[in-house]
């Protein structure tokens, strides 16, 4: 009986130590083999010779096994080896006369079938691993829900403090005016009370010289006039202005007049980061402004389609795709390495290589320790290391221009035509032995205005 395929094969790779086989079905997974497809590493992992032949035949059918056996063993340097397979091929088995057209045609089907066999083995494959991280994704919006749950408590918390103590300070004014006008209307009350006890007794005095004799009468009349004159031209008493409590400057506006107190506590970002697109080795703090790079994982997060797994990238929540004056600072301070500046919304968050380039679909500058350049190889000539970088995109005319808003001067600018939204960007890393620190996004400016329409 002639040689199959699958025993040439077999005998082939049996004369392959441990490592040159491992090294063999490496070369199946990754290897360019040219029209050849490669195979799927999960199926060639600690597996024994006969399942990898049992593999390949069923992928590439007889003719095909064979060649990409020769081709991989070429590329190992088994030169021999090769020339020995091809010397010695299969040979088919004689086919029966009155049968044979119909053993030709099943050969052939079977070999399809065998390669839809594969194919629906790895679409499996796919799919379960889908499933793993459709699992995870809902475990991890679980987390977030507590997480964020957390989060708005806190800063929720924080308005009900200010809020409380604006409230105590004001009753606190409001009962401080009450003891000062009471003082006042007691000060007037006591002018008044003396004023009506000497009206009293000038009028006991004139009533009982009204009583007297003539002569007594005559003796005293002079004395009680006068003292009554006196008290008749006394001005009459007024109640003293201000006396009561002034509600208007306790109740008037008072939503707004606390509104404007918040400046104080309220802080508002240009640009709030998005945790769903930064890898495990990113940490973002609690208002989602500012982001870390650690050596270590944090959790175990899906790998959701927005995320960057490879690289410590982090993109903003909010994109743009149209506009003239969008602007954020970032804080840098002595941070070794970074990079930032805008993304494209396509740009590759699962690449193996993926530069900080306009090649890429990233328009930045980059930092890597005392050298800048705009991540095409073009170096940047800075006058001092800025602690602070402004990113300034003008979206209608195609520039990500970038500054050293410490005295506005002009470091670089990108020009781009373009299609697409874009989002602020920012990568960071850890450099051994030297100092990691948070990169934040600077809060703006708040204030508050009023507009009166007449």
């Amino acid at each position: 009986m002639e040689t199959s395929v699958s025993e040439l094969l077999l005998t082939t790779l049996e004369k392959l130590d441990k490592k040159e086989l491992e090294r063999f079905n490496w070369e199946l997974c990754n290897s360019n083999l040219k029209h050849f497809p490669n195979i799927s590493k999960a199926h060639l992992e600690n597996v024994t010779r006969h399942a990898t032949v049992d593999r390949m035949v069923g992928t590439y059918c007889d003719e095909g096994a064979v060649n990409v056996t020769n081709m991989i063993l070429s590329n190992m340097g088994l030169n021999k080896l090769a020339m020995s397979l091809n010397r010695d091929p299969p040979k088919e088995e004689p086919a029966q006369k009155t049968r044979g057209e119909e053993g030709e045609s099943l050969n052939v089907l079977k070999d399809n079938l065998r390669s839809d066999l594969t194919h629906l083995e790895e679409k499996l494959e796919k799919c379960e691993i889908a499933c793993e991280n459709y699992d995870s994704m809902t475990q991890h919006t679980k987390d977030q829900q507590v997480d964020t749950t957390r989060r708005i408590r806190e800063e929720f918390e924080k308005l009900h403090q200010f809020l409380r103590e604006e409230e105590e300070a004001r009753i606190a004014a409001l009962r401080e005016e009450e003891k000062e006008k009471g003082m006042l209307i007691e000060r007037g009350m006591e002018s008044i009370v003396e004023q009506i006890s000497s009206l009293k007794d000038a009028i006991e005095a004139v009533k009982e010289d009204l009583k007297k004799g003539s002569e007594k009468f005559l003796v005293s009349y002079k004395r009680t006039q006068s003292r009554a004159r006196a008290q008749c031209e006394l001005p009459d008493p007024q109640l003293v202005s201000g006396a009561l409590i002034d509600i208007s400057k306790h109740l008037g506006n008072l939503q707004f007049q606390v509104w404007e107190q918040m400046q104080a506590i309220v802080k508002h970002s240009p640009v709030i980061l998005d945790p769903n697109t930064a890898p495990s080795t990113m940490t973002l703090c609690d208002d989602l402004t500012s982001v870390l790079h650690t050596d270590i994982e944090k959790q175990q997060i899906p790998d959701n389609p927005e995320r960057f797994t490879r690289w410590a990238k982090v993109l903003g929540s909010a994109g743009f795709a149209k506009g003239s004056e969008h602007s954020w600072t970032v804080e840098v301070g002595d941070q070794p390495e970074w990079n930032l500046g805008v993304a494209a919304e396509s740009v590759d968050r699962k690449g193996e290589n993926l530069l900080a380039s306009s090649e890429y679909g990233i328009w930045a500058i980059l930092k890597r320790g005392r050298k800048y350049t705009n991540g095409m190889g073009k170096a940047l000539t800075l006058k001092r290391i800025p602690q602070r970088i402004r990113v300034q995109l003008n979206y209608d005319r195609g520039e990500v221009a970038f500054y050293d808003p410490k005295d506005n001067t002009h470091i670089y600018t990108h020009k781009h035509r373009f299609t697409e939204t874009v989002y602020p960007y920012i990568s960071v890393w850890k450099k051994k032995d030297l100092i990691n620190r948070y990169i934040q996004i600077c809060p703006s400016e708040v204030s508050v205005t009023v507009t009166s329409y007449q």
